[in-house]
């Protein structure tokens, strides 16, 4: 056996170290995951102190303005007049330190070709995650957040929880896809979102299923007496609302697409 002088000996020794500690101490936890998006958010909005995004969702234009506010020592973006708004989506970051307390690290996944850590949180209890859904408030107990690999951009975020309308509460899941990321002026934006809800119609009434169809039924009949042209603009209008009609009172899944026009950043607001 060939003896290696004392000197190659001790050059390698702090090679064998390393190499013989195993893999997971490397790793980062769930924690650590979360916490670096977050201070990557921060960072990258460091010069920016307004945005407005326009939107069309559905056949609908709508365009919002967020400014740059200090909520329990973090900076987030709020929609303007809702500076002070303490809950809500548009106020996820500010709870990043909260959630990441909870969260556990369940692996990696792709989500649209991107390799993603999953990121489970079992308990959103506390932290005013409610949101309207248009059909009744959607409160979150639980989700998973997949944030990617590289840039630790969220790609997908899924939250299970209960919906509660006219008093009935039922299970329900929203699936958020966020894609098409593109940076304007330092900020990230994802110009597609998709959110597809399930469990909608569980807590429907029967009065207010049939009226959500004869609804429906009453809008295809006034499109058949259309002529071509008006029939066509109210399709490009309406036809996703109808169609998403459709679908919930079949099988209780909502889907919804929305797409970024245009975002202006650090305007001159009145």
């Amino acid at each position: 056996m060939k003896i290696l002088p004392t000197s190659a000996a001790r050059r390698l020794l702090p090679l064998a170290v390393v190499l013989a500690l195993p893999s997971a101490a490397t790793a980062q936890t769930a924690e650590e995951i979360l916490m670096t998006s977050l201070e990557d958010y921060e960072q990258r909005m460091e010069g920016i102190e307004n945005y407005t995004t326009v939107q069309e969702t559905m056949g609908f234009e709508t365009e919002l303005t967020f400014v740059r506010t200090e909520v329990e020592g973090r900076t987030v973006f709020l929609p303007k007049g809702q500076e002070g708004a303490g809950g809500g989506m548009s106020n996820f970051y500010r709870i990043y330190p909260k959630i990441a307390e909870r969260a556990e690290l369940e692996g990696k996944e792709s989500v649209d070709g991107e390799q993603c850590h999953v990121v489970a949180i079992n308990d959103l209890s506390g932290l005013d995650l409610n949101q309207d859904m248009g059909q009744g408030a959607f409160v979150p107990k639980s989700g998973l957040l997949y944030v990617d690999t590289d840039d630790h951009l969220i790609r997908k975020m899924q939250m299970e929880g209960e919906i509660t309308r006219d008093g009935q509460t039922s299970p329900m899941t929203a699936v958020t896809v966020l894609s098409d990321y593109r940076d304007v002026e330092g900020l990230l934006h994802p110009y597609l979102l998709n959110i597809t809800a399930t469990g909608l119609a569980a807590g429907m009434s029967e009065e207010d299923a049939a009226n959500a169809r004869k609804s429906l039924e009453e809008m295809e009949e006034n499109l058949e007496g259309m002529d071509p042209t008006q029939r066509a603009m109210v399709e490009r209008m309406m036809g996703g609302q109808m169609e998403n009609l459709r679908k919930m009172l079949e099988s209780g899944q909502f889907e919804i697409t929305i797409v970024t026009k245009e975002v202006r950043v650090n305007e001159t607001l009145e």
